[in-house]
């Protein structure tokens, strides 16, 4: 017996998304068919030189033979496993995961029309594996069947087993993280496919809208959303981490998160502190909503010029939101700087957790805010809101 492990159906592009945690190798089918040794082959075509009529006759034979070497051993792996399309009556619906392989043969009507053989054709026959089952189980059942195999048949020289293999692609989380990175892509000039344009996020959805188009937009796939992201080096490190292999907590409490409340959920978000090459602050936001952390978006852009201490742009073209929510967990400090990069404007602030005010409350028309911090009540001056936000000041917290 010979087993061999095909892997021509798998894209060489599965090797990014099963490194990113998005995919997995997995096991589509296996090919079970009768083979001749290259000694039977040299005398096969001494047969085929005798005459048309022995040749006939030779041919009809060496198809009943191998027919029936072969029935047999789909006999004895159908008593060992559940399959599917082999009896008459099938062990259980279509849709079921009960069954665990599913069986297929041609007729020879179709490979030896015209030679009196009716029936399956058993010398050629593929087990195909049950897509309602789970990729692991399908793994398990591959490995049963061969182990089988190998165990009763081992010494045929005639039996040839492939192994045909594809990618799995856990759509969910596909879906899921192509959500929550798309607003990255909004407003974006980009070549999708043939066509110029820009990516546009409407009710919820992006979208790409073609340059000189006037009423029509395509939907985008959740799948190009991600690899657009990685082409672009928008989310260089998202789902880098293994899906589900915890980061380590911080104390009995955990990490410090933050509620980022977006797309009709409230996300616990944790900022993650780092550098760019040039040694400007970077902070990434990381989602704890699974009990471990994955990459949500960039809180920063990296624009040029060099930063001062503990200060940094926020890309408020990757959520306008963004100065808001920072401000309302006492997180930053508007400094009324801003810079154009592309169609975004970004706003500089400072990152001062400890010291921030927090709990604003507007008294009257003027902008004016109430900040309770420690229990004290303060007055805050200025403009919480609008395209550039002014200076806001804290009478406990320095002018920046």
């Amino acid at each position: 017996m010979n087993i061999l492990h095909d892997k021509s159906s798998v894209k060489s592009s599965s090797a990014k998304w099963i490194d990113r945690g998005y995919a997995r190798e997995d096991v589509h089918s296996l090919r079970l068919q009768y083979v001749y040794t290259p000694e039977k082959r040299e005398a096969n075509r001494q047969i085929c030189d005798a005459g048309p009529e022995e040749a006939h006759r030779r041919i009809k034979q060496a198809a009943e033979s191998k027919n029936a070497v072969m029935a047999s051993v789909m006999a004895a792996i159908a008593r060992e496993f559940i399959c599917y399309q082999y009896e008459s009556e099938d062990p259980a619906p279509y849709g079921s995961s009960r069954w665990e392989l599913f069986f297929w043969c041609n007729d020879f009507s179709n490979t030896l029309h015209g030679y009196g053989l009716s029936g399956r054709d058993y010398s050629y026959f593929t087990l195909s594996f049950n897509l309602a089952q789970t990729v692991e189980q399908r793994a398990a059942v591959c490995g049963r069947v061969l182990q089988f195999l190998e165990t009763r048949f081992h010494s045929n020289p005639n039996l040839e087993v492939a192994v045909q293999y594809t990618t799995w692609y856990d759509k969910g989380k596909i879906k899921a993280d192509a959500k929550k990175v798309q607003h990255l892509l909004d407003g974006r000039q980009y070549t999708y496919g043939t066509k110029e344009g820009k990516f546009v996020v409407e009710n919820g959805q992006l979208l790409f809208h073609p340059k000189y188009a006037k009423k029509y937009n395509y939907r985008v796939d959740d799948s190009d959303i991600l690899a657009i992201c990685w082409e672009l080096d928008l989310t260089p490190n998202i789902s880098t981490v293994p899906a589900q292999k915890p980061m380590p907590t911080m104390g009995r409490q955990g990490p410090l998160t933050f509620p980022y409340e977006k797309y009709g959920s409230v996300h616990p978000i944790q900022l993650k502190v780092s550098a760019y090459m040039d040694g400007n602050l970077a902070i990434a936001m990381h989602t704890w909503e699974n009990g471990y952390a994955e990459p949500w978006a960039s809180l920063t852009v990296n624009l040029d010029g060099e930063r001062g201490k503990d200060c940094a742009f926020i890309d408020t073209n990757g959520d306008a939101d963004f100065p808001v929510w920072l401000i309302r967990h006492g997180l930053a400090i508007p400094t009324g700087a801003t810079q154009g990069s592309g169609s975004s404007v970004s706003i500089q602030s400072t990152a001062s957790g400890q010291t921030a005010c927090v709990n604003w409350t507007r008294r009257g028309t003027l902008n004016i805010y109430r900040c309770r911090k420690g229990g004290a009540a303060h007055e805050v001056q200025g403009s919480l809101f609008g395209a550039k936000p002014t200076q806001i000041r804290c009478s406990r917290l320095p002018l920046l």
